[in-house]
């Protein structure tokens, strides 16, 4: 049953009770600052050691006192998390911060065993205990199993993003073949993170979530109108290029002709307009759902937009949580559901505009039966 009324202080909070705090953002962009930062430095670590004399096993030191430090995180977020959250995510950062910051007057540092396993320990308590403490603020709501998987599945592509870290490491480092521009880059991180954190006052969700509505009229729309409008510059896209890797193969020059700039652009103007599209249905969807009936499950639409356009993962993750939402909603008539979880995350992930369809069609639905209950 869908909860329309302000909530109790035993009240779950949903999805979009998360997604609308910034506390759950500040320990999304500072997961990110911290992962960005510590896959940099990691990558970076042993060309930067070796230079310095460190032996392999001396490097090693360093990555075994890294896996020490995630039992270290774990404590913290398992026994200091639950009631000081914020201290619990800073205390550590400053640690590992001071620590570093010994490293740029003292490089000879990098070659001492002690020295490396402390920085080691620090290190990868701070890498750990941001993922542990999530999953304990998260639970901290009493969120439905879908509603929690999802907002840890956003909190856990601050690690798929910072798999493009060690890119940016290499060229700080080549910059003067030194530890300076790493490090003091890891150190503007961990700096980054902490004034993130500093405002969010409690990060665990053991309040009452804030009451949301933000309701547009229901519109129906051809599914099938709406998928091809989406799919269309993929489409296009793909036949482009296979065009040119053809025209390339029977060495036709097509690079610099007219028609083919002129169809570059028109393919650049239709996946803008797919785009612009694609930010105006995620919007109107979600206000024409919170106008059909109130809910807490549902993101305000202009929050719901910036999500799904910026976030990682932020699309499939409100496609699953819409389709759920309406299969309750159905539930709630005495009909079953109106759309398949499992075919919805799959189609979410390979090809959003089919899932996009779906969602669609089983809006559509829920609006005839809403207006047939209402006359």
């Amino acid at each position: 049953m869908e909860n329309t009324s302000a909530p109790s202080s035993n009240a779950e909070w949903t999805l979009a009770d998360f997604l609308s705090t910034y506390r759950y953002w500040a320990v999304f962009l500072s997961s990110l600052l911290i992962a960005v930062g510590g896959q940099g430095l990691s990558t970076v670590f042993p060309v930067i050691a070796q230079m310095t004399g460190s032996s392999a096993q001396t490097i090693g030191i360093f990555y075994f006192g890294s896996t020490l430090g995630w039992v270290v995180g774990a404590f913290l977020a398992f026994i200091v998390a639950g009631r000081h959250g914020r201290s619990a995510l800073i205390s550590p950062i400053l640690v590992c911060a001071i620590v570093a910051v010994a490293v740029l007057p003292a490089p000879d540092l990098w070659g001492s065993p002690s020295f490396l396993l402390f920085f080691g320990l620090v290190f990868g308590a701070v890498r750990a205990v941001f993922p542990l403490a999530s999953a304990i603020f998260l639970v901290g709501g009493r969120p439905g199993k879908i509603d929690f998987g999802c907002a840890l599945t956003l909190m856990s592509t601050t690690i798929l993003v910072s798999a493009f870290a060690p890119v940016g490491a290499s060229w700080l480092y080549e910059l003067d073949l030194g530890a300076v521009p790493v490090v003091s880059a890891f150190l503007a991180c961990l700096l980054l993170a902490v004034i993130v954190l500093v405002p969010a006052g409690n990060l665990a969700f053991d309040d009452a979530p804030r009451p949301r509505h933000k309701p547009l009229a229901p519109r129906q729309r051809s599914p099938l109108l709406v998928a091809v409008i989406l799919i269309t510059p993929p489409i296009l896209i793909l036949l482009a290029a296979i065009g040119f890797r053809l025209f390339q193969a029977n060495d036709v020059g097509v690079g610099d002709s007219p028609i083919a700039l002129l169809l570059t652009l028109l393919i650049f103007a239709i996946a803008l307009a797919a785009f612009i599209y694609l930010a105006y249905w995620v919007y109107r969807i979600h206000g024409e759902l919170a106008g059909a009936a109130p809910s807490q499950r549902l993101l305000t639409p202009l929050a719901a937009m910036v999500i799904a356009i910026l976030v990682p993962l932020g699309l499939p993750v409100l496609l699953m949580t819409l389709g759920d939402l309406l299969n309750d909603r159905a539930r709630d008539r005495g009909e079953g559901n109106v759309v398949s979880i499992a075919w919805l995350g799959i189609w979410s992930f390979i090809l959003p505009p089919v899932a996009i369809a779906m969602i669609q069609n089983a809006a559509n639905h829920s609006y005839v039966i809403g207006a047939d209950k209402a006359s």
